[in-house]
């Protein structure tokens, strides 16, 4: 009942790792870069259903074939004192020895013995950098181990092309067991001590973690085989053999194989998921960089507008004064003009008319020209500076990113990293291309057609397409005429003192309106146009970089999403870890 209680739960186990494998995979699927654990998980996940799969690694020479041997009590791999292993071996139970090609670089073979029907080992080639292959088709089958046994030995315990592959292998949170192989070649138990206690210190600080270490020697147990009687036992004895041996077929019984299988696919989904994090981190961390890049460019816009409009305040009031200056002169010009002392000289409509286009009219058309067009010159300036700020931010930008860009965590994040690259050069170019083609004599030309139009049509209907200077001398001429026709009435409306004060103060009412009509004109119109045009400049920066500032966007949505999921996940794999280890 007790057994069948144990299988039951080691199913719903079983289950609910390649349920956690198949969820990794769907999140790993929505991140660029992901595709690349997608062999590893899946082998994870089909090694659940295999025979518990003991991986001996380790550098050239160390003797992995030979201890391999030992243990098969039998010269079933080749041996040498150069690299013989070529490719994975794998070996299985088999009524009788035979070998196949199961895969590239995979080689299967059958043995007739009995551990293997529980067991099936793995020899791999050896690890030394100089062998690069070799290294690389070991690293990719360390993840669907289940237990790893690592052979050093006594003349190189623990290098440091060791102790960088440890490192590698750890970090799929796998069980390893030191091998200290060729203890034969040692004087003394002191020099033995020495040796475990180095690899112990160094597994323990360099590593973290305390090592299960078997001191032993594969040729003593080979020569125990060939021997008989009592020289056989003490060539045993002396290769401490059977203390491996006595580990690896009682004490890794059944079910702490069972509990070492159910965890090794855990440690590979934990490693993945950890790669995945710190990608998914160092992307936040970018994309946050990104959005602050976008804001400051959103703020630089506000401030832009800002400055504008309270810019085109001052230059506006510079134009209302010339109007308002007109106006006082107005009003003197009548006060000092309308007069009974002048009465000879009202009647003369023509003279009045030169004086008041001279004393009050005066240069007051070409000075509103003047103005107006140094204000959108103004205009075209400032808007060319800030398409170079735009530029010049964002190029520095590219070139932070570059330069941060090359120590990205993880492989998940190149394809990002190349479509970020792109889109912030397609938008640097965008802003580039738009600052070479900005023609300011052109739009300045542009910009004084449509202030012109816009001012025509508001200050005399049907006017458009005359120069604003010929638009205020029209403006004016009316203005005179009507003025100096009030005036000239006088001479014919004479009928006592008290019609001159009046005709004074219908004439000055009258030059108070025009003006007024005037000045709310030019406001008016310049002002709408204005607006327009300031308008239009913050468009065209916006659509310049609207492709870069939806990509900030959608990406942090995406990465808070996968957080979210990785933290999920993580979860999940410490419930089923907790759950295993409480047997």
């Amino acid at each position: 009942m007790a057994k069948s209680i144990l299988q039951e739960r080691q199913r719903a186990l079983l289950q609910q790792e390649k349920q956690l494998a198949i969820d990794l995979a769907s999140c790993l699927e929505n991140f660029e870069g992901g595709e690349s654990y997608e062999k590893t998980l899946r082998q994870v996940t089909a090694s659940l259903d295999d025979l518990f799969l003991l991986v001996i690694v380790g550098e050239f020479n160390a003797g992995k074939s030979a201890c391999i041997n030992a243990l098969l009590h039998d010269e079933v791999l080749e041996e040498g004192v150069i690299p013989t292993t070529h490719q994975v071996t794998i070996l299985r139970h088999g009524a009788e020895q035979s070998q196949h090609m199961l895969a590239r670089d995979i080689l299967e073979m059958d043995y007739p013995a009995e551990f293997l029907r529980d067991i099936s080992i793995v020899d791999t080639p050896g690890v030394n950098a100089i062998l690069l292959k070799h290294q690389r088709l070991t690293e990719e089958f360390v993840p669907r181990s289940d237990l790893i046994l690592f052979v050093t030995s006594t003349d190189r315990p623990f290098t440091q092309s060791e102790k960088s592959f440890l490192e590698r292998i750890r970090a799929w949170g796998k069980k390893v067991i030191f091998i200290l192989n060729k203890i034969d070649l040692l004087r003394s138990p002191e020099e033995l001590q020495k040796i475990t206690t180095f690899i112990a210190n160094n597994c323990q600080q360099l590593l973290g973690f305390r090592a299960d270490i078997f001191p032993v020697s594969a040729l003593l147990a080979q020569q125990a085989r060939q021997a008989v009687g009592h020289q056989a036992v003490e060539l045993w004895e002396r290769s401490r053999f059977g203390k491996l041996e006595e580990y690896l077929f009682e004490t890794l019984d059944a079910k702490e194989r069972v509990r070492l299988k159910l965890l090794s696919p855990l440690g590979v989904m934990q490693r993945l998921l950890d790669q995945t994090r710190a990608s998914v981190e160092e992307r936040a961390k970018l994309l946050a960089e990104d959005a602050r890049t976008v804001t400051n460019i959103e703020k630089q816009l506000t401030f832009y507008r800002e400055d504008m409009e309270r810019n085109f305040k001052h230059r506006l009031t510079e134009i209302t004064n010339i109007v308002l200056e007109m106006r006082q002169r107005g009003d003197y010009f009548f006060e000092d003009t309308i007069r009974l002392r002048r009465i000879l000289d009202l009647v003369q409509s023509e003279r009045i008319r030169r004086e008041f286009e001279h004393e009050v009219l005066g240069d007051s058309a070409a000075r509103i020209e003047h103005a107006v067009q140094e204000m959108i010159d103004w205009m075209v300036e400032q808007e060319h500076h800030f398409w170079q700020n735009i530029m010049e931010y964002i190029d520095r930008r590219r070139e932070v990113s570059l330069r941060r860009d090359d120590h990205m965590i993880g492989t998940v994040s190149r394809q990002f990293d190349y479509n970020r690259r792109l889109l912030l050069q397609s938008v640097s170019h965008t802003v580039t291309g738009v600052i070479q083609t900005y023609d300011q004599e052109a739009e300045s030309t542009q910009l004084s057609q449509d202030m012109r139009n816009t001012v025509a049509q508001a200050v005399i209907t049907g006017a458009g397409g005359i120069g604003l200077g010929a638009l205020i001398v029209a403006f004016m001429g009316t203005l005179a005429a009507d003025v100096t026709g009030i005036i000239a009435g006088l001479g014919l409306l004479l009928v006592g003192y008290g019609i001159i004060p009046l005709r004074r103060k219908q004439a000055k009412r009258a030059f108070d309106e025009k003006m007024m009509e005037l000045q709310q004109g030019l406001t008016s119109a310049m002002s709408e146009q204005f607006r327009k045009e300031l308008q239009n400049s913050i468009n065209r920066i916006e659509d310049a970089i609207a492709p870069y500032t939806r990509f900030v966007r959608a990406e942090q949505q995406k990465t808070t999403e996968i957080q979210a999921r990785i933290s999920q996940l993580n979860d999940t794999i410490t419930t089923i870890k907790n759950e295993i280890e409480k047997g």
